[in-house]
């Protein structure tokens, strides 16, 4: 019995070797994947390749045992909130931490993931917030990179797990991805990070900044691409304004400033959704000019209370 136990072990990790090296993720090689799975206290699960899952934060311990269960040696964080790394050391789980935004995926990153996967042992699981826009991406990258996936896949992978078509960058990540070198691989430490500090405040705003000068230059040019800047997608720069709003509030540092202040980050998050749906749903110049002069509003009086 003890030496079938062996036998067995020894193939479930030649399968995973052959996994990752692509000889079992290559296109029509396995016409089920990639799948929904049903995962305990994990929201829009999927099984993307033999060693790749993907899908939200996990919460609490029946989502972690259930990636136990499933085989999974490692947890990899794209988000940017702190992982509960103590709750998965608890069921044997290892986290790596590799926060990225919306509006694509540095190549130090995609490195970082192909690496992750690499020396994970088995297979990963990848999640982000709600399992839908950077989760998904990343999965993408990493299946590109060790299961075969062609670029096309991995878009229709990302649809297909509900990544909105405006996130235009993290589609592009996907359309461009790039085999990281093995001395970019090499500069990485072989154990990566399970935890690292993420952008504050400060950087917040600056991005919120960023994303209002371009919808500034939208305006400016009828609501549609400026001809200097033909890459900005008016409704995609309302959505990651949104996206920056609804991090700061999720992020820990800002919940020391109280109630109030978060109050007005969830008032500007609203007010970027609301101009973001007009946007994209084609509305008349009246009301996408009203509900970007809203939010305008509530730039100038979150300032006027709040910037020192």
């Amino acid at each position: 019995m003890i030496l079938a136990f062996r036998i067995r072990g020894r193939f479930q990790r030649i399968l995973f070797l052959l996994a990752l090296l692509g000889m079992a993720g290559v296109r029509g090689a396995d016409p089920d994947l990639p799948r929904a799975v049903v995962l305990a206290g994990i929201e829009n699960a999927f099984q993307a390749s033999p060693a790749v899952y993907s899908g939200g934060q996990p919460d609490g311990d029946a989502a972690f045992e259930a990636l136990r269960r499933l085989g999974v040696r490692v947890v990899i964080s794209v988000d940017g909130t702190r992982p509960d790394v103590d709750r998965a050391a608890r069921f044997g789980l290892r986290y790596v931490h590799l926060p990225h935004g919306y509006d694509g995926i540095p190549a130090e990153t995609v490195a970082g993931l192909v690496k992750a996967v690499r020396t994970a042992g088995g297979p990963v699981f990848i999640h982000c917030h709600h399992g839908k826009h950077r989760g998904p991406a990343a999965a993408g990258v990493v299946c590109q990179a060790t299961a075969g996936w062609s670029a096309d896949r991995a878009e229709s992978w990302m649809r297909r797990a509900g990544t909105a078509p405006d996130y235009t960058g993290l589609y592009r990540a996907n359309a461009t991805f790039r085999m990281p070198t093995d001395g970019e691989l090499a500069r990485l430490p072989d154990v990566l990070p399970s935890r690292v500090e993420v952008s504050g405040l400060v950087d917040g705003m600056i991005e919120a900044e960023l994303r209002w000068d371009h919808l500034k230059a939208i305006r400016s040019a009828g609501w549609r691409a400026p001809s200097d800047q033909p890459d900005l997608v008016p409704s995609a720069e309302a959505l990651l304004l949104v996206e920056v709003y609804r991090e700061m509030v999720r992020g820990g540092g800002v919940q020391a400033r109280g109630e109030e202040f978060l109050g007005a980050l969830r008032r500007a998050e609203a007010g970027a959704a609301a101009l973001q749906a007009a946007l994209r749903d084609g509305a008349g110049p009246t009301l996408v000019e009203e509900r970007y002069q809203a939010v305008g509003r509530n730039c100038t009086d979150c300032h006027r209370r709040f910037r020192n």
